[in-house]
């Protein structure tokens, strides 16, 4: 399931002529040229040492992009974006915000737990909503459309991780989808490689919602994951 990622993950950059690149992003596919350039900082300008650290510009995942309000501001530090947003009529407007934009790495996947193919929901604020989510819950929804689902964690393992020494910040706003994923992560010990995971919780789609945002502060206490903020918002 994971090849299925190179026909829904897409490189945005640029070649030496400003074209778009259109390369797949999968194992055959060499991303630095996605990377930004170090940034090389001077420790000591006012002594006579010679030395530099070469500290990696922030490295952001922003699932449920939406309009791009994180990713703009990663980009405003100097960092780069993977950005998931499935709703296709949002990922059209981004895709022309950020095209030619080699430090934004554009995807109209959704993010869960594991790979598979979903109807992309509705709610009753339109096609434009912060509401619209893969996830059945006990408010009115209607299907949009088709949307492939890839498995957040093993992105970051395969794809992320080994591009980059660490991961600056993971927004979750998956609107319910985010108790599948956390668990995926806190299990999997991957939140020792994030700085800063902010997390929007969505419990009132679930009749279960209390049970499940109890288990995930429990979760995230029992590891210790003073890095996860779920009233971010």
């Amino acid at each position: 399931m994971i090849d299925n990622l190179s026909s829904q993950i897409t490189k945005a950059s640029t070649d030496t002529n400003h074209e778009q690149d259109n390369s797949k992003f999968n194992d055959d596919v060499n991303l630095d040229n996605s990377v930004p350039n170090s940034i090389d900082i001077n420790l000591h300008p006012n002594s006579n040492l010679d030395e530099h650290k070469i500290i990696q510009p922030p490295v952001c995942i922003d699932c449920g992009a939406h309009a791009g309000l994180i990713t703009d501001i990663i980009l405003f530090c100097g960092g780069m974006s993977y950005a998931f947003e499935p709703n296709i009529y949002l990922y059209n407007i981004l895709q022309s915000k950020y095209d030619n934009n080699q430090n934004v790495i554009l995807s109209q996947t959704a993010v869960s737990n594991k790979f598979h193919k979903t109807e992309f929901l509705m709610d009753c604020g339109g096609i434009f909503s912060q509401g619209n989510r893969i996830v059945e819950s006990i408010d009115s929804t209607y299907g949009m459309h088709e949307v492939q689902v890839v498995d957040l964690s093993k992105i970051i393992e395969k794809y992320i991780l080994p591009k980059h020494k660490r991961i600056y910040f993971l927004k979750l706003d998956v609107e319910g989808a985010e108790f599948d994923i956390m668990d995926s992560i806190l299990q999997k010990g991957l939140y020792k490689h994030i700085d800063y995971i902010a997390c929007e919780t969505h419990e009132r789609f679930f009749s279960d919602g209390e049970a499940k945002i109890k288990k995930l502060r429990d979760s995230i206490k029992s590891h210790r994951a003073d890095n996860v903020l779920l009233d971010w918002i």
